[in-house]
């Protein structure tokens, strides 16, 4: 039966083949109101917090509103808003209180509309053009968030009402004006923005980090990695300050001061799980499995049931073609996370691949169960669409192929083995420009199949 994959333009392949994400993604780190109440339960200090020091029972006008919100009566809770802005006239407009009350119940578009209102009612206010830069930025239209954050600027320095309000506004603002100049790699801005936030909310570690961050990739390292030691006395969630250290320096392109960095780290604490992991991981990530794995041998002494440290153990030895090592931790890994996806996918590719029939049965249906699990994943379709041509059942691989090359946004290995089917098939100049575009687009991130990649775009 001949394989016939679908009929795409190369462009459009291409185009679907997105970069993976990077660990410094800012828009994580970025406490945006809408992003952050969205799933949160709505409360007095929620809504009023930022305004009043005392969000307490003389504010029970905004309590009953709460209440009426939360039983659908939109109208009487905004009656008790104005009852309660009438009391309390430094508390924020009421379009701009109902706004949030509607983020929070999931309603973007009514918060919009609120948001609009707001500006219509208190064209002097600074607060609603925050908000709408912040779902601006959030939905990724740049322009438009700088635009809304710079007019909320101008605002603030012309604002003198609730002082309150004033210090929290200007922390939002720089937050999200900082955010749009690192998207743009505008360092210098970013680092002013970032300063006047601080100066506002000194103990803000998020923001200690981003600005540690944007200095060293202005060359300021020394002024950076201050930042980035504040950051972790202040929130030891994040990474040791040398691993940041070193994967700024691995995003600058040096690898030997990032290599001298997660070795320093190491020697400071040889029982940190997390900077094991990290620098396993970014061992792997350059093409360096064989110390990667001594890494990981001494992170399963730290933790031995780490499903973290043994699906990286699991994917250092599959690089190194250590395959039954390779299947042992994945198994093992799986038996502590059962529905992982990423452990499914990995054991299906690693098993496919093995001479034993039963293995590669094996494969199909930890394929299949992935798919099941991930409907909507390309990855895990891709998966299954490879494990299926493998096993040379070619038309329901073309099937599956069609559905996950649809669903766009392919990982750097699942591109891999999408060109590898299509070489297969003959179509070589399609699948070279999905080569290309995964390994340019692969910088600083796990792909395990970049040697046969690499070897395949050899062959083109």
């Amino acid at each position: 039966m001949t394989f016939q994959f679908l009929e795409t333009r190369p462009s459009e392949v291409v185009r679907r083949c997105a970069a993976l994400r990077m660990f410094f993604a800012l828009a994580l780190l970025l406490p945006l109101f809408a992003v952050r109440v969205a799933h949160a339960q709505m409360t007095t200090e929620l809504l009023i917090g930022d305004s009043v020091s005392d969000p307490g029972p003389k504010y029970s006008d905004v309590d009953e509103a709460i209440k009426r919100f939360g039983n659908r009566d939109v109208l009487g809770a905004r009656q008790f808003l104005e009852s309660a802005k009438r009391k309390f006239p430094n508390l924020p407009p009421v379009e701009l209180m109902m706004a949030k009350m509607h983020f929070v119940s999931g309603n973007p578009a009514a918060a919009q509309a609120a948001l609009e209102q707001t500006v219509l009612d208190n064209p002097t206010d600074p607060e609603p053009y925050i908000l709408l830069g912040d779902q601006a930025i959030a939905q990724g239209r740049t322009v438009e968030a700088e635009a809304l954050y710079e007019k909320g600027l101008q605002l603030i320095d012309q604002y003198n009402g609730n002082a309150k309000r004033k210090h929290n506004m200007i922390i939002k603002a720089r937050n999200g004006h900082a955010l749009v100049a690192e998207r743009r790699r505008k360092w210098a801005p970013a680092v002013a923005d970032l300063q006047v936030l601080l100066k506002e909310d000194p103990d803000n570690a998020t923001a200690h980090f981003r600005l540690g961050r944007a200095l060293f990739m202005m060359n300021k390292e020394k002024e950076g990695y201050d930042e980035l030691v504040k950051a972790q006395k202040l929130d030891n969630k994040l990474p040791h300050p040398m691993v940041s250290a070193a994967l700024l320096y691995d995003q600058l392109g040096q690898h030997d001061k990032a290599a001298d960095n997660f070795q320093k780290a190491v020697r400071a604490d040889r029982t940190n799980l997390k900077t094991l992991v990290s620098y396993a991981q970014w061992l792997i990530q350059t093409g360096d499995p064989a110390n990667a794995e001594i890494v990981l041998a001494e992170a399963r002494k730290v933790d031995p049931e780490s499903v973290d440290v043994l699906s990286l153990s699991g994917v250092a030895a599959r690089m190194s073609k250590k395959m039954k090592p390779a299947e042992d931790y994945f198994v093992d890994a799986l038996r502590l996370a059962p529905s992982n996806s990423g452990v499914i996918n990995q054991l299906a590719l690693l098993l496919i691949d093995q001479p034993d029939e039963d293995k590669r049965k094996r494969a199909l249906d930890f394929a299949q169960i992935n798919a099941t699990l991930r409907p909507d994943s390309s990855e895990a379709n891709i998966t299954l669409s490879w494990v299926l041509y493998k096993l040379g059942r070619t038309r329901e691989a073309n099937e599956v192929f069609k559905k996950g090359v649809q669903m766009g946004g392919l990982t750097a290995d699942s591109s891999y083995l999408v060109a590898q089917m299509l070489v297969d098939q003959g179509q070589k100049e399609v699948a070279k420009q999905i080569l290309e575009r995964a390994l340019d687009n692969s910088e600083g991130t796990l792909f395990i199949m970049r040697s046969e990649a690499e070897q395949l775009k050899g062959t083109l």
